[in-house]
């Protein structure tokens, strides 16, 4: 894989957003239409008045998917940002104050801001500062033109509102997406020259026992290569400690993203018990499941270039299994969500300890089940441990998924690498999950493998030593 291809990795991270929004997008109208007609009583003429505004988000979201599924990311954003602003300058055509089914239209253009915000994540400055300008074109004109002040005071706020949204989706857009990338494109150029200067090595050593004339050229070559191979090792220290600094940088705005809309979400006592309109939530979920999928990425990278790097340490300990499993199983049931999938144990009894440390096991559990859980539609998930006679403790995670394809068994535990055989659109991740967990699972004396039938299920087994009582803790450095 080489570094160009890293604008194509954060387009398509965009362009599933974007397909998932869309597809809420059509939900909620469609359900605000039904809801309006069935539970509200409307009228004839606030009946038009309402399908006139989802039949133009309608329209806009199904350009989006047919520019989606060519995977054009611009006119898609475009297309869907286009049927908004289309449905809610209809939306804003009357009296300001005027309430259909209990809402008041002077709420439309406060709207205005979450587009802006959704744009800024996809696009770039320019033509979010474009769409910001559209919007508060529409803010004044609609209404004025339905006969309405210019300068309403909700027409004011709402256009200060979507300033500070074009403001916030600039600041955010631009440091998350333009560092991710930034690191993703130095790991994937250092692991190609690392790749390299191994391979050159390999056919050094072969041609000095082929021919034995061309010793002091093979040493020269020697040197050169050990002056190379100390520069890449000097420019990993330099990404390890270029990604522990900016670590900071990057957690703080995601956690206040993150923190804020959980906050909107599920503490309306924090805003004085008002709680927040039906519209906003789908959008508002997105956001909170985005921030979250792009701090676990970079945790991921983190914990990888510190193993890569040699500095994660690990206290190596006793370990009980029987209390992590219970831990692991009560987060696991909320990673299911709403499938049909019930998570079992089956072990024994009795577990004996383990040695490994027990928070970086409890990441390679929880990895192994949320990978289960995302590949499963229904059916079950089984957690098992037992012992085995060579003195190591068998963990398997098994399900009843979409399986695995024979040519991805291997491939699968490398990194920003992924199966597609079986694969669904809209189940893509970052590829580093199972190549932290092995690179985890061979730091602690273990190893990890994985048996699976296309279609019918897969199951990951690892094992770890089984702890005696004479062993003492013992902290060990990453290899």
């Amino acid at each position: 894989m080489t570094a160009s291809s890293t604008p194509d990795h954060a387009q398509e991270i965009r362009l599933e957003r974007l397909s998932l929004l869309w597809k809420a997008t059509l939900i909620l109208a469609l359900f605000f239409l039904w809801t309006a007609l069935i539970l509200s009583g409307l009228s004839a003429s606030d009946t038009a008045e309402w399908i006139i505004p989802v039949v133009l988000a309608g329209v806009g979201c199904l350009v989006c998917r047919a520019f989606v599924v060519r995977k054009r990311l611009v006119p898609a954003v475009w297309s869907y940002t286009a049927g908004l602003f289309a449905a809610l300058a209809v939306g804003m055509y009357i009296p300001p104050g005027t309430p259909i089914s209990g809402i008041d239209k002077n709420l439309i253009p406060f709207l205005f801001p979450l587009v802006i915000f959704i744009v800024g994540l996809m696009l770039s400055f320019r033509e979010t500062l474009v769409a910001a300008g559209i919007a508060i074109a529409l803010t004044l004109i609609v209404p004025w033109i339905g006969h309405s002040p210019l300068l309403a005071r909700e027409q004011v706020f709402a256009i200060a509102v979507t300033v500070c949204a074009l403001g916030i989706a600039w600041q955010t857009s631009g440091e998350l997406y333009g560092i991710a990338d930034w690191a993703l494109v130095n790991y994937r150029r250092e692991r190609e020259v690392a790749s390299h200067l191994f391979d050159s090595q390999q056919e050094i050593q072969r041609s000095l026992l082929r021919q034995k004339a061309l010793t002091d050229k093979l040493e020269e070559a020697n040197a050169e290569l050990e002056a190379a191979r100390a520069a890449a090792t000097e420019a990993k220290n330099f990404r390890g400690q270029f990604l522990a600094n900016m670590s900071h940088e990057l957690r703080t705005p995601l956690n206040a993203i993150i923190g804020f809309s959980d906050a909107m979400l599920n503490f309306p006592m924090l805003y004085q018990n008002q709680q927040l309109p039906v519209t906003y939530r789908a959008d508002l979920d997105q956001i909170n499941s985005s921030g979250k999928q792009l701090l676990a990425l970079i945790n991921d990278i983190l914990d990888l270039s510190k193993v890569d790097a040699g500095k994660l340490d690990l206290e190596i300990e006793a370990v009980n299994v029987d209390e992590l499993l219970k831990g692991v199983l009560a987060t696991a049931n909320g990673l299911k969500g709403s499938k049909p999938i019930r998570i079992r144990r089956q072990t024994p009894d009795v577990l004996p300890l383990v040695r490994g440390d027990s928070l970086r096991l409890r990441q390679v559990l929880l990895n192994l089940l949320s990978n289960a859980a995302k590949f499963t539609d229904e059916g079950f998930i089984t957690v098992g441990a037992e012992p085995q006679e060579d003195g190591n403790l068998l963990f398997r995670v098994q399900d009843t998924g979409i399986g695995i394809a024979p040519q991805d068994m291997d491939k699968i535990f490398e990194e920003f690498r992924q199966g597609t055989g079986g694969r669904r659109k809209g189940r893509a991740g970052s590829g580093l999950g199972l190549a932290i967990a092995r690179q985890l699972l061979n730091l602690m004396g273990g190893h990890i493998w994985v048996e699976s039938t296309l279609g019918k299920g897969s199951t990951f087994y690892f094992t770890l030593p089984i702890h005696h009582i004479e062993s003492e803790p013992v902290v060990q450095e990453g290899a």
